[in-house]
């Protein structure tokens, strides 16, 4: 007979086999517990492990586990962080504009107001399309960032069934279906150490809005922001980033991968050739290309700082047909 495990989630507790699943478990059991992938890359299913042991679903120097990896193998007493409820919501295409050669940017307009974190993501579809995750962030121009309003940052790519159809089939009017929000990597408040944030390409939206967010809530913050594209040209953020500068402890660092003669002011190189010496009291932020995502959670959790990340990884690669798919946005499509 297989071993009862008694497990206590927040205030609710359920029995479970060892060895079961714990995401599988806590639904069977009637608890919601906000997922996503199902594959350990999202991180909306992370839970705080405060007592007991699981197989798998850990993170090395980290007391938070992936839900829909972790198998129970003793008694779990585990807590949760407060987050927006996710739902469905329909809305419509209201503005597109050019931001970049490679970036358009698209603002969606909702029939009600929606509630997420700064850095949290939504799985969007546009009408007679296959749906794709986008970060809403911050008007670069400034604004309030209306409540019934989105702003979306897409990468443009020649073969992306989104990418490719915008400003062609889809265009203002049309109409969108969002679901969410998901995602691990959102702004933790009332933290009084430093902040870094690393963005590459489109992953600077999800980034902008945790910075707007964190200086709103501490002006006198001490926040580090490194930037990177892959050409100059590509740094579609700069007039808001100069702004963002403005304030007494905040330091930009903008890099490019190819070489560039235009400013002595844009570095080139990786973005992780240029973060500062973190400590136990940093928190960092990333988001962008995998490979970029991947290297500066390595280097955070060397230096005893959390890290939260947001990888884009390449539909291309991509071939189950389930919420995986939604997710994991190529790198030239976001």
């Amino acid at each position: 007979m297989a071993k009862i495990c008694r497990v206590s989630l927040g205030k609710k507790t359920f029995h479970a086999n060892c060895g079961d699943l714990l995401l599988d478990s806590a639904i069977l059991n009637g608890i919601e517990l906000p997922h996503d992938c199902r594959s350990g890359i999202c991180g909306t299913c992370r839970v705080r492990l405060i007592e007991g042991r699981v197989f798998e679903g850990t993170e090395a120097g980290s007391d938070m586990i992936f839900a829909c990896q972790a198998r129970i193998i003793s008694d779990l007493k585990l807590g949760t962080e407060a987050v927006p409820e996710q739902v469905s919501i329909s809305g419509r295409v209201v503005n597109l504009v050019c931001l970049a050669s490679d970036v358009m940017g698209i603002d969606v307009e909702l029939t009600t107001p929606l509630r997420y974190l700064p850095g949290q993501y939504f799985n969007v579809q546009f009408r007679g399309f296959p749906a794709r995750s986008y970060s809403p962030t911050y008007p670069l121009e400034g604004g309030d960032g209306a409540d019934r309003l989105l702003h979306f940052h897409v990468r443009m790519y020649p073969t992306g069934r989104i990418s490719s159809a915008l400003g062609r089939n889809i265009g203002v009017g049309h109409r969108v279906k969002l679901n969410g929000p998901f995602g691990d990597a959102y702004l933790r408040t009332k933290h009084s150490g430093g902040l870094v944030l690393v963005a590459s390409g489109t992953g600077f939206a999800p980034m902008w809005s945790i910075a707007v967010a964190a200086i709103l809530e501490n002006p006198q913050r001490e926040l580090i922001f490194v930037v990177s594209a892959r050409t100059i040209q590509s740094l579609y953020m700069c007039s808001a980033l100069c702004r963002l500068a403005a304030f007494p402890n905040v330091t930009i660092i903008t890099t490019v991968s190819e070489p560039q003669d235009i400013s002595s002011v844009v570095r080139i190189g990786r973005p992780t050739d240029y973060l500062p010496n973190l400590s136990q009291n940093d928190v960092v932020y990333t988001s962008g290309a995998p490979a970029m995502t991947e290297n500066v959670s390595r280097i955070a959790k060397a230096a005893g700082a959390k890290c939260y990340a947001d990888p884009f990884v390449s539909s291309t690669s991509i071939t189950a047909p389930d919420k995986l798919v939604e997710r994991l946005i190529g790198w030239f499509q976001h």
